[in-house]
């Protein structure tokens, strides 16, 4: 769908969340805050992916006409419930929210003023207060600096969803979003936030906000929690599509050294140079990255993993990768 075919409201945000049995001690407390946001004026759409309890119900008792309840045909996860809603977006911004998290009161207001003043920002999130199921918030804040500019955060993202941007804390420019015609992709189950980040990177600048808007719940029914094994698996096919853009296959066997490359300070392995040399050289053919950065991070990160692993000595430091 085209921009020309579907206008977008100046100033409306458009809140977009999924519902498969979320547990109902949650959803009120989720959906209040949306409704109780400073900034007012925004449009809920909530699908509910063919739920089995009682969640749909308790949705559907909120008589709020800025709700407004889609359904999908079958049980199809979360990244389809999403899609669907972008078909009745009309707000000129998106926001995500999940039925078990709960926002800020001023978390609009925060992210919209920071949207609009950044027009070429695709995708803004925030930081977390990570709560648990009772909502108490043992683990405290998490938050990021993320001090890096569009190229080098698409090179992390070559290597890791790091520095994480949580999902239900994004904002879109539906402009930006609709234009390149970006949409979460179906097939990456359980990891459609990292394939929404790749994709969203291409085309823009993607953001944090330094303060903590959302609290985010971390409970046994969460699919974070549930599905470890089968978001590894979709982890490693997007960054093989991110490497399909430089005619690499990695092998196998690298691809948990792949992943962990650039969060583990003890990560050194020999076959691992041999594997980054490839990618510079790709990089060198394709020009996919910008050469110098995806250098200078390589470099950082092998000079570190070699000194702690205790292999300084093997190599000379100071010139590899320049």
């Amino acid at each position: 769908m085209t921009q020309a075919q579907h206008p977008f409201e100046k100033g409306l945000i458009s809140v977009i969340a999924g519902n498969y049995n979320t547990p109902v001690r949650f959803i009120k407390k989720a959906i209040d805050s949306v409704l109780k946001q400073t900034y007012q004026n925004f449009e809920f759409i909530i699908v509910d992916d063919c739920s089995t309890d009682d969640s749909l119900e308790t949705i559907k008792a909120y008589d709020d006409p800025r709700i407004k309840i889609l359904s999908t045909e079958k049980n199809s996860g979360l990244a389809t419930a999403l899609n669907k809603a972008f078909e009745v977006c009309r707000g000129e911004y998106i926001a995500r929210m999940d039925l078990d998290d709960i926002c800020f009161p001023d978390r609009f207001e925060k992210q919209i003023a920071f949207m609009r003043a950044n027009p070429d920002v695709i995708l803004c999130g925030t930081q977390i207060r990570y709560i648990d199921d009772a909502g108490h918030s043992p683990r405290g804040d998490r938050t990021t600096s993320f001090r890096v500019d569009r190229d080098e955060y698409r090179i992390y993202l070559l290597f890791a969803n790091n520095p994480m941007i949580i999902h239900p804390t994004w904002m879109f420019n539906s402009k930006l979003l609709f234009r390149y015609g970006i949409r979460y992709k179906e097939q990456y189950k359980y990891s459609q936030d990292y394939a929404m980040l790749v994709s969203c990177a291409k085309h823009g600048r993607c953001a944090v906000l330094p303060d903590v808007l959302l609290k985010y719940r971390v409970h046994d029914a969460s699919a974070s929690g549930m599905h470890k094994q089968k978001q590894r698996k979709y982890v490693y096919q997007i960054i093989q599509e991110q490497l399909d853009d430089l005619h690499l296959i990695i092998p196998e066997d690298l691809l948990p050294l792949h992943h962990r490359y650039l969060q583990s300070a003890k990560l050194y392995d020999k076959r691992m140079k041999h594997w980054l040399d490839n990618i510079i050289k790709a990089n060198e053919k394709y020009h996919v990255y910008d050469q110098d950065k995806l250098k200078s991070i390589i470099r950082k990160r092998w000079i570190k993993s070699k000194i702690k692993a205790g292999y300084h000595h093997l190599f000379n430091i100071n010139t590899e990768y320049k």
